[in-house]
């Protein structure tokens, strides 16, 4: 156990040398990191058979897929990663899931849909804890699935909300990694974010939804310049980051969303492959992280104290 003076001391010392800190652990300068080899990414899906997934998997890097949904497009030629996304499908879930595991080999599950967002999945953390009980945790004892967490909106809510769900839970709910939607313009910031996250409840990460997307300012959003620098520096990043397992850009649609940048679009409305879809899945270009990017205040403070953290541990 460690002592409370060396606790103190070390807490001290994070304190009144931030600046040394912060030097060590600020992001590189610009570099090339490689050639977009991982096969980490992977599409969010809404549209069936209507639209050839097979477009996005030439390259090997798009190796899963989900649906929103428990409901797989039976076209696809990859991982499929089904969702119980809230309380509207409970009966599809209980009627198709188990078979739908056995017949696609399903490995990974997804659990709610910004359960904390009353336009989305609307539960409180107690329901949440309730329904994971009942429909989720069963499926890594039955089948040995690996699952997610539910899937918080991208903002302090969607933290405590995750951490109530914990908490109610009781240890009945053993998640396998953490499932995580964020928007916003700022490569740090969706950095400090994701590392926030990760050393808060200790666990992987998929990041399931991410895009350049402005939702304070709707009328301010980022030009399709923005949007292939900060998808380039985003996914460079993730693919570096050991506990980054897998992730998957918002825009796989022939139409976005009321409010959603069209300029987030990784097909045309004809849905066909565009060149941003094209950058996704690693057919042009090289992946490369500017530190320039990069909100340093918010980055250090989190990396600092994960640094922090994880001397506390090892001490521990």
């Amino acid at each position: 156990m460690i002592s409370s003076g060396v606790l103190i001391l070390l807490l001290d010392a994070a304190l009144l040398f931030p600046a040394c800190w912060a030097a060590s652990l600020q992001p590189p300068t610009p570099a090339v990191l490689h050639k977009r080899a991982t096969s980490k990414a992977g599409l969010a899906w809404p549209d069936g058979p209507y639209v050839d997934m097979n477009q996005y998997t030439s390259t090997g890097r798009v190796s899963w897929y989900y649906t929103w949904n428990p409901s797989p497009d039976d076209s696809a030629t990859v991982e499929f990663v089904p969702m119980l996304w809230g309380t509207s499908q409970l009966d599809q879930w209980s009627s198709t899931i188990n078979q739908t595991i056995e017949g696609k080999k399903v490995a990974n599950v997804l659990g709610f849909n910004e359960p904390e967002n009353p336009a989305q999945s609307n539960m409180t953390a107690q329901e949440g804890a309730d329904l994971w009980r009942q429909y989720i945790e069963p499926l890594k004892t039955s089948h040995g699935v690996r699952l997610g967490t539910p899937a918080p909106d991208g903002d302090e809510a969607g933290k405590t909300w995750l951490q109530d769900w914990l908490t109610s839970c009781n240890g009945g709910c053993t998640p396998d990694f953490l499932a995580l939607h964020w928007y916003g313009t700022d490569v740090g910031n969706f950095i400090a974010y994701i590392n926030d996250y990760h050393y808060t409840f200790n666990l992987s990460v998929w990041v399931t939804e991410w895009a350049c997307q402005n939702f304070v300012d709707v009328n301010s959003q980022c030009s399709a310049d923005d949007i292939v620098s900060f998808m380039n520096q985003t996914q460079a990043y993730m693919d570096e980051t050991e506990w980054v397992e897998r992730y998957a850009w918002f825009g796989a649609m022939t139409q976005m969303p009321d409010g959603v940048n069209s300029k987030d679009a990784i097909m045309g409305s004809d849905g066909k492959i565009n060149s941003l879809g094209q950058q996704y899945i690693g057919s042009t270009g090289t992946a490369t992280i500017s530190s320039a990017n990069m909100a340093p205040s918010s980055l250090t403070t989190v990396l600092l104290m994960a640094s922090l953290a994880s001397l506390l541990h090892v001490v521990v």
